[in-house]
């Protein structure tokens, strides 16, 4: 029952990143240090490649956006008033997605 209930979730995470209105590049340009991670008072953002400016938008594991902001090449992020959960990062680079990761917070 776990397994079916962590597949489903999958699938619906994905379908709700799928309905946005941004489209994926594949850019090997562009490299996105998430640290530490898992992270509990601050997280660090640093981009490297092609990408100087940018946004950064970051969502809970059920698709809810928790943080939006511009990103230049770091970005330090206070997460006092994140939970502890699984968050996914988006990268863009003007309105295109250009990274997905993730981290984990653990305070």
């Amino acid at each position: 029952m776990k397994l079916f209930v962590i597949i489903s979730f999958l699938f619906l995470s994905v379908g709700l990143f799928a309905q946005s209105n941004f489209k994926v590049v594949d850019n090997d340009d562009v490299s996105v240090a998430l640290y530490p991670n898992p992270a509990s008072e601050f997280l660090n953002v640093t981009i490297k490649g092609g990408l100087t400016k940018g946004s950064i938008k970051i969502f809970s594991a059920l698709g809810t956006e928790i943080y939006a902001d511009e990103l230049d090449s770091f970005k330090k992020i206070d997460l006092s008033d994140f939970k502890n959960n699984v968050y996914l990062v988006n990268i863009y680079s003007n309105e295109v997605l250009v990274q997905t990761t993730r981290f984990v917070v653990r305070h």
